[in-house]
């Protein structure tokens, strides 16, 4: 490794002790998830009105608009469903179980079961 960034992180870690340093070694990998690979009817509704939020305060498309009729005024919910479900949104979800622990999927992970 680099000298002088052992002297960097050494001092750094001197006169701020509440931060400590993080190695790719000791990251805790994602364990096997407990929960089903399937969208809660929660998490859909939630990340639709997300992205429709985007979508309509300006943020660009990520799916093609081709047969879509964008001065209705459901476009953007429709458009936010039909990237959700062609699982072109980059959303994690985050699902908190039980026991205190959580669990993480990307929302292209997920899928409708209704």
């Amino acid at each position: 490794m680099n000298i002088k960034m052992e002297q960097v992180r050494y001092t750094s870690t001197i006169h701020h002790p509440e931060i400590q340093p993080v190695y790719v070694e000791s990251i805790n990998r994602q364990p096997e998830r407990l929960t089903l690979p399937y969208f809660t009817k929660y998490e859909f509704v939630s990340l639709i009105a997300t992205r429709a939020q985007q979508i309509s305060d300006g943020s660009q498309v990520l799916d093609s608009v081709a047969d879509m009729d964008t001065s209705d005024p459901q476009f953007p919910c429709k458009m936010a469903e039909k990237e959700l479900l062609n699982s072109k949104l980059p959303f994690i979800v985050h699902r908190r179980l039980p026991n205190g622990n959580s669990e993480f999927w990307n929302a292209s992970e997920l899928r409708v079961n209704w």
